[in-house]
């Protein structure tokens, strides 16, 4: 089969595939536009309700947290705090599903749920991985999104095939890499953006893609952690947790131990500080943040016995597995923020471009297949 008959085959499995998934990767890529910056966003709409502290006031004890949460939810053991280092920072708090944001020195619930731009990433967010199908459709939705996801791989692969040019020279590298002063047509200038700002964004699109097969496939995950000699690790299971009275040692004692930690170990600069109990017997884990939560490797998790106080057990990132630590960075790696708000601009930006390229795509294909076989049907006329 010669090489003209190969590139043929490519082009119109890339046209045909691209106008069957175009829909759905067109919104993925928005989607993924409009939670580039979720984490800084939410966070300040939270400083929204950071307070001025008085002369006398007292920032709540983590006991007096805990219990505010109790008598909301006597029966819910299961219990997430969020210190932000900042003075009059509002408290974030979880009682199992239910959210609240607490007055920072009096706890007075400031805010029930998680607030009107939370929950507009929320929205964002089923509709970036589920089409906003819910319950029993939600797996649906899920599946398509992974196959259009796949999709997708299959497309910027074959367009990179489509895109080579015929001679590798100097003078067709350049028309390849960069768009013409002038365009001959509409067409001339929608084949030129589809082609350019694909190969250029190329690169970051296909670590987006291919970092979001993790999500999707089991598969994904076994190549991954087996590249490692691993196997997927399994959800630990452990006895539940009913209540909270075997706790001995006073939540207080150890967060003030745990920020002692922290200064300790090179984290004095800390900017959030989660504390949960009630997910496992005895036990009290403090994961410990110099981001917004978007950099495994600037956080640690440190866990306490809570009938002795005693530190049980610290865990890095380089303590995981190399298949946990791959699979980690894989995460960040598909929203940017592996590289901080460089990496998440970028990420917004190509995913914006992949807009684009759905648009030139469409309109090109329907050129092809629609506009042009009336124009040649005219002239025959």
């Amino acid at each position: 089969m010669s090489v003209n008959v190969i590139k043929r085959w490519v082009f119109w499995a890339h046209l045909v595939i691209g106008l069957v998934a175009g829909l759905f990767v067109f919104c993925m890529s928005f989607t993924g536009v409009l939670l580039t910056y979720e984490r800084q966003i939410v966070e300040l709409s939270e400083m929204h309700y950071r307070v001025s502290p008085s002369d006398s006031a007292r920032r709540l004890t983590t006991d007096e947290v805990v219990n505010v949460l109790q008598q909301l939810h006597p029966d819910e053991p299961h219990i997430y705090i969020r210190w932000v280092n900042k003075e009059g920072a509002a408290i974030p708090v979880w009682a199992g599903k239910n959210n609240y944001l607490l007055h920072p020195y009096t706890g007075k619930v400031l805010r029930v749920g998680e607030g009107a731009v939370t929950e507009f990433f929320h929205q964002v967010t089923d509709l970036h991985r589920y089409l906003l199908l819910t319950g029993d459709s939600r797996a649906i939705g899920k599946n398509i999104t992974a196959y259009a996801n796949l999709v997708f791989i299959f497309l910027l692969l074959s367009g990179l095939y489509l895109w080579l040019p015929k001679r590798f020279n100097r003078s067709a590298f350049k028309h390849a890499f960069w768009l013409p002063k002038r365009y001959q047509n509409t067409q001339h200038r929608h084949r030129q953006w589809h082609l350019v700002f694909g190969i250029w964004c190329l690169p970051a699109l296909f670590v987006i893609a291919l970092t979001a097969t993790l999500f999707h496939f089991t598969w994904a995950n076994e190549a991954l952690y087996g590249a490692f000699g691993e196997t997927v690790p399994q959800r630990e299971q452990h006895e539940e947790v009913t209540r909270l009275d075997a706790d001995v040692i006073p939540y207080e004692v150890l967060f003030q131990r745990a920020v002692h930690h922290a200064k300790h170990n090179q984290f004095t600069d800390w900017y959030s500080m989660w504390l949960e109990i009630g997910e496992e017997l005895n036990e009290a884990r403090f994961y410990i943040d110099k981001s917004i939560g978007h950099r495994q490797e600037l956080a640690y998790s440190l866990y306490f016995d809570t009938r002795s106080g005693d530190i049980s057990k610290v865990l890095r990132k380089s303590d995981w597995s190399r298949g946990g630590q791959a699979w980690g960075t894989a995460r960040f790696l598909h929203t940017g923020e592996y590289f901080g708000v460089i990496g998440q601009t970028i990420a917004g930006l190509v995913s914006l471009i992949a807009c684009i390229l759905v648009y030139t795509g469409m309109l090109l294909a329907w050129r092809r297949l629609i506009i042009a076989p009336k124009q040649r049907k005219q002239m025959s006329e």
